[in-house]
This record gives C-alpha cells, sequence and structure tokens, in this order.
C-alpha cells in the first residue's frame, strides 16, 4: 500500500494568471493538453497548461 507523506517543495512551478493577477502554484501532474492542431503551415500547433484557481480561464505553461 502507497501511503503520501507529504509533497516536495522543489516540484512546485508558479505562474501568475494574466486575466486576473493571481499567483498559481503547480505542480506538473497538474498540467494538460489544451489545444491541438495544425498551423497554416501544415506543422505541429498546441499548448499545454491548467485552469486558474481564481478565475478559472485557462493558464498557458507552453505552446509551440
Amino acid at each position: 500500500m502507497v501511503k503520501v507523506v507529504g509533497q516536495d517543495e522543489s516540484q512546485f512551478k508558479r505562474i501568475t494568471c494574466k486575466h486576473c493577477g493571481a499567483i498559481n502554484e503547480y505542480l506538473p501532474i497538474d498540467v494538460r493538453p489544451l489545444w491541438r492542431g495544425r498551423d497554416y503551415s501544415g506543422g505541429d500547433d498546441g499548448g499545454d497548461g491548467f485552469n486558474c484557481g481564481q478565475c478559472h480561464k485557462e493558464i498557458v505553461t507552453e505552446s509551440w
């Protein structure tokens, strides 16, 4: 049986919501795909992130 006894503080990251200014603290496991598609030239286009804990708008942590 696995038992969680805490969280390693060094794994947390912080990002500020551009919509409401809230500072969100998150773990890599919280990040999910937000969109996937193709750009004008046919290459990959997408972004990963999560929803702000205060205003619930999408926060992009990585895009390409």
